[in-house]
């Protein structure tokens, strides 16, 4: 994982250059504070995941979307393709 923890973006940069991917190909899935500020400090969109780890509403986090469970990825990640 490197020296730094989340929310450092040290980790989300790192496997955008090993996959050569811009971010805008990425996507972070997380269900904390530190998951989607790290999202954030990368460039990168981010999906809150409800039933974390965190006394802060997911709503309140600033991910791009709130879902309540993984299984719903695949439907949001369309919902992100969509042009706003």
């Amino acid at each position: 994982t490197g020296p730094t923890r989340k929310p450092a973006p040290d980790m989300l940069l790192h496997a955008l250059d090993i996959f050569r991917l811009p971010a805008s190909r990425a996507l972070m899935v997380g269900d904390s504070p530190a998951d989607i500020d790290a999202a954030k400090a990368a460039g990168i969109a981010s999906l809150a995941v409800r039933g974390g780890y965190t006394n802060i509403a997911v709503e309140n986090l600033g991910a791009n979307l709130v879902i309540d469970s993984l299984v719903e990825v695949p439907h949001a990640i369309e919902m992100l393709k969509e042009p706003v």
